[in-house]
């Protein structure tokens, strides 16, 4: 599960990281990045699902995308 802060800084940032989150998880549709925005724990469960990594190494990855933008 992603920490609060993280969670924040993702919405808020949301729309900033988009397209890198669509060429990092290309199996994403456009309703799981709506959904993503709203609930960013559901957005790192489906991204799981999708691609078959582990929850923990989608949180890092999304981490370090907000870290960069």
């Amino acid at each position: 599960m992603l920490d609060q802060q993280t969670k924040q800084q993702l919405q808020q940032k949301f729309q900033q990281i988009k397209p890198q989150l669509q060429q990092k998880f290309p199996d994403l549709e456009e309703q799981d990045l709506q959904k993503g925005q709203s609930d960013p724990d559901q957005l790192v469960k489906t991204v799981a699902q999708k691609s078959g990594q582990d929850e923990q190494q989608i949180e890092q990855q999304l981490k370090q995308l907000v870290q960069q933008s």
